[in-house]
């Protein structure tokens, strides 16, 4: 493809057909390359930056302390910074041999893995300090199309946790912002969609190559965007008719083979999880082609690749011969898996715990009144939050600034126990006072309410808070079996060293690396909450609560996944959730499930 103009419907056709001709060896491909990611690359990360962190006595990670590590731990933050440079090159790696090896598939050259990986280190001179910025800020661009396109397992981690983007959307004006930007982001990843092949294959200087990228791509955008919505229909809509069709099927097999249902169920997520596999596959060719044709159409690139073509092999039966025996041993490695999902067996039952003291905006937050009504609903746990105010006293509150709820433009810190209480706080159409946090336990007990406390922290906090608030509550609270959590882990040692029987979680919004620390568990946010952080936890003695999930797919994700509670604004449609796992709905919902929950974890 020579033109100045890509043709689309040309490109499309004739890369559909190689895919057709070729499909095993592209399976092969992706599939061995990401599972030499996730069995070998990821666990060497995962061990190299815990290592770290433990010979650096840091106990943990996130991006709450990382000024902290960079001015009191300068030889830690060395490491995982080299470490996080390592991290890069095996992205640069991965790209690289991905487009050298669907290059090595589509023109029929005949290097084995081996010699894709040697000429994958070849181009390593590529990766110059300049080439890396020019990476970092090219994924930031594309960083709304990312996950799409150039999508790696290796860069997981960078994701908008949940919280913020509640935060964001609940402001309209942020929203407006976010989209606008996710719309840029997207028109950018389109139009600058050959910069990554060129910036690999090609020895012009990185600067110039941006230059040129973006010089030749003028006018190409739309056009460049009909070829990836050409790739992207088809795949959604064989996806959606597969679904339909198998969801069709299995209600049948429900309502009238009852007897197998399960045995229908389990060979239809086989077969769901097959097909899922050959779209994705089909997708990431598609689009790896789509990126290279249009180097090499504006100049990017040289039309022939630094690999010399050698004669035709071929090796197709061979090749699909291999795709698939690997995909009848993922099927079948999978089909505990599919088995216990669909039978809703669950290792244990996660604790219920309410999200301020409200399920569904049936009151204010964190006021008595909400306490009551969610009561009657019995959550194992009520989430609550508690700051100091000017008296060294506890109030129930969770910002730290009274505008939103109360209309008052001050902080705790700012007013006292008895000036706070007299506060009116109003919030999903209801109206309650202000609560101590004596008050607010002394209804908590007189409810037999267990409590899930979670202690914020200032600045202007005083010195003995903490050695306060234990002696006012430390014992009342062990014999009450309520738990504590925060995000201050000065707070979390301090309560596991006065207080050692007193279950304290420590609160990661965001978790790099699996923590080391004395806290009873962790209460995660569930956006970066994955099985194997679960099961490290378990290993340990320690315990996981996910916050904050409010939808039942999630929902039910994470008690798969053995996570000990979960944390709700939405408790009756949790404990909905977690009856219905523990009593075999349909099969063919749980199929429909499947795909929201799970089938991205499944094709990682």
């Amino acid at each position: 493809m020579t033109n100045e103009k890509m043709k689309v419907w040309a490109y499309f056709k004739h890369n559909a057909g190689d895919f057709s001709r070729h499909w095993g060896a592209y399976i092969m491909l992706i599939s061995v390359t990401n599972l030499f990611i996730g069995l070998a690359v990821i666990p060497f990360f995962n061990f190299a930056a815990q290592q770290t962190l433990r010979i650096g006595h840091v106990p943990y990670i996130t991006l709450t302390n990382l000024g902290q590590i960079l001015t009191h731990d300068p030889g830690v933050a060395a490491v995982l910074t080299l470490l996080g440079l390592l991290l890069l090159l095996f992205v640069y790696w991965q790209f690289t041999f991905l487009i050298l090896g669907i290059q090595n598939i589509h023109r029929q050259t005949r290097l084995s893995f081996f010699q894709l990986a040697i000429a994958t280190l070849k181009k390593a001179h590529r990766l110059t300090p300049t080439t890396i910025a020019v990476l970092i800020a090219y994924f930031v661009l594309i960083f709304p199309f990312s996950s799409v396109v150039f999508k790696t397992s290796l860069l997981a981690k960078l994701t908008i946790p949940d919280f913020i983007v509640d935060f964001i959307f609940a402001r309209w004006y942020l929203g407006l912002l976010v989209i606008a930007l996710y719309m840029m982001g997207t028109w950018l990843a389109v139009r600058l969609l050959p910069l990554l092949p060129a910036l690999i294959l090609s020895e012009t200087p990185p600067r110039k190559a941006v230059a040129k990228t973006w010089r030749m791509t003028r006018g190409q955008t739309w056009r460049t965007l009909l070829a990836v919505l050409l790739i992207f229909v088809p795949v959604a809509v064989l996806t959606t008719l597969l679904t339909i069709g198998l969801y069709l099927l299995q209600s049948y097999l429900d309502s009238h083979w009852e007897h197998w249902a399960l045995l229908g169920a389990t060979i239809n997520l086989g077969v769901l999880q097959v097909v899922m596999l050959l779209l994705t596959v089909f997708f990431t060719v598609m689009l790896y082609q789509l990126g290279t044709s249009q180097a090499e159409t504006f100049q990017l690139i040289p039309n022939q690749d630094l690999i010399a073509r050698v004669p035709k092999r071929r090796r197709n039966l061979l090749f699909r011969i291999g795709a698939v025996g690997l995909i009848a041993l993922v099927i079948g490695g999978s089909s505990l898996f599919y088995y216990a999902y669909l039978t809703g067996a669950l290792a244990s039952q996660p604790l219920t715990i309410s999200h301020r003291g409200v399920d569904d905006g049936n009151g204010v937050q964190n006021t008595i009144p909400a306490l009551q009504a969610t009561a009657k609903e019995k959550p194992d746990y009520v989430e609550m939050d508690l700051h100091e105010t000017k008296d060294h006293q506890f109030v129930v509150m969770h910002d730290e600034n009274l505008k939103d709820l109360t209309g008052v433009d001050a902080r705790p810190h700012q007013l006292t126990l008895s000036e706070m209480t007299k506060l009116t706080a109003r919030e999903n159409g209801h109206t309650a006072k202000v609560a101590s946090f004596d008050q607010y336990l002394a209804a908590a007990e007189r409810l037999h309410q267990k409590l899930l406390i979670e202690i914020k922290t200032t600045l202007e906090d005083s010195p003995q808070m903490m050695n306060h608030f234990i002696q006012l509550y430390g014992q009342r609270l062990l014999a009450d079996h309520d738990q504590l959590h925060s995000l201050d882990y000065q707070v979390v040692t301090t309560m596991r060293k006065q207080v050692p029987k007193l279950k304290t979680f420590f609160i990661l919004p965001y978790t790099l690396v699996f923590p080391e620390t004395p806290a009873s568990g962790y209460t995660l946010e569930t956006t970066t909450l994955a099985m194997r952080v679960i099961d490290e936890a378990h290993n340990r003695d320690q315990k996981v609560y996910a916050w904050t999930v409010n939808d039942s797919d999630d929902m039910e994700k994470v008690a798969f996944m053995d996570a000990d509670g979960i944390i709700t604004d939405q408790l009756v449609e949790l404990k909905t959730t977690l009856y219905q796992m523990n009593h075999h709905p349909s099969y063919a919902d749980q199929i429909l499930q499947y795909l929201t929950s799970f089938s991205d974890d499944a094709e990682n």
